[in-house]
């Protein structure tokens, strides 16, 4: 990567969505945004990011929408009330780089029990997994769950952007579990309709490298299982410890053919965008350790496919699921009716 080139303009990745992800922080007293913004501005300094005005709103829910939406900048910060949100670039933050950035904006210590996968190997390179995604996008599309309402709204109406909720349950669970409990619930939501959930695919986030010495940057990589619609919990476990790591999106080192592959995987994701992906992204940040916050949820992002991303943290004998989706496609009590079933399963065991 040069000088001038930054994680965003060598993101090999979907171009038409804002690829920021997003965490909600809610707090015992509403935040000072002059404390905030103090905070991100030092910790853009260390990381050469720019440091975009801290962003208020009255509703917290409208401030993660607006969100979303593309940005320039790595971080964005806002406050609702007594909700902060940080929204990160994918290229330039995963996940667990989330919690470093809510710990950098004076909330420390924040601390995850979770692990990375260190030097899993990859199945294939980034020109390869582009390849194979392409492939079975034409020949044999992950299951893509809609809403009953779906074609309801006239196209011209309908909303942009992303739509968001969340779910507190009772306990914490391993990732293994709530890939269980989602995918039964995506094969229940469309046996409902009436229409079979098969080559239910499921893209599970992980990191390589959680070394929270190193400086914030996405380390994020994706374990995929596919056709998991008959799998035990069990099964799910096994899969997990053994499925290669993806490709990420980024490409990792900058190649001379890195243009080349960008526009193949450009021109692919035009064609077939709505085909790509998995049915579900699921991304958990493991037990969480942040006692300045009363709670915190979580929000991945995902492309092609169906558009849907589960969120998972545990936290203090509690789990709260964030579920997020298109919102051209499904809205708020939509979504809500598929996160609430993936919520009664865990808790029922």
């Amino acid at each position: 990567m040069t000088s001038a080139e930054s994680p965003q303009e060598r993101w090999v990745a979907d171009p038409s969505i804002g690829w920021r992800i997003l965490l909600t922080a809610s707090l015992p007293h509403p935040p000072a945004v002059a404390t905030v913004t103090g905070h991100l501005e030092a910790l853009a300094a260390s990381h050469g990011w720019p440091s975009p005005p801290v962003r208020t709103a009255a509703d917290p829910a409208a401030l993660r929408r607006a969100l979303t939406a593309a940005d320039p900048a790595p971080v964005v910060v806002g406050i609702a009330g007594s909700d902060l949100v940080v929204s990160a670039h994918h290229a330039a933050v995963d996940g667990l780089g989330l919690l470093r950035v809510l710990d950098g904006l004076g909330l420390a210590p924040v601390r995850s029990t979770a692990r990375g996968v260190g030097e899993r190997p990859a199945e294939h390179g980034l020109l390869g997994t582009i390849a194979r995604r392409l492939g079975e996008a034409a020949v044999s599309p992950p299951a893509r769950p809609r809403p009953s309402t779906r074609g309801e709204t006239p196209s011209a109406t309908r909303a942009e952007g992303d739509v968001l909720c969340d779910l507190e349950v009772a306990g914490t669970y391993r990732t293994a579990a709530v890939v269980h409990a989602a995918v039964r619930a995506v094969v229940d939501h469309e046996e409902g309709l009436g229409r079979a959930a098969r080559h239910v695919a499921v893209a599970v986030g992980v990191t390589r490298d959680p070394d929270p010495d190193s400086p914030i940057a996405d380390r994020s990589a994706l374990l995929r299982l596919r056709d998991v619609e008959g799998l035990t919990r069990l099964d799910i476990e096994r899969a997990l410890r053994t499925a290669p790591v993806q490709a990420p999106p980024g490409g990792g080192t900058r190649r001379p053919w890195s243009g080349a592959v960008g526009r193949v995987s450009a021109v692919g994701m035009r064609v077939l965008g709505p085909r790509l992906g998995s049915t579900l992204l699921v991304s958990h940040l493991g037990e969480v350790s942040a006692p300045h916050v009363d709670r915190l949820a979580f929000h991945p992002v995902t492309a092609g496919g169906s558009g849907l991303s589960l969120g998972v943290v545990g936290d203090r004998g509690r789990t709260v699921l964030g579920l997020r989706a298109r919102a051209s496609a499904w809205d708020a009590d939509g979504l809500e009716r598929l996160l609430e079933p993936v919520g009664g399963r865990l808790t029922d065991g």
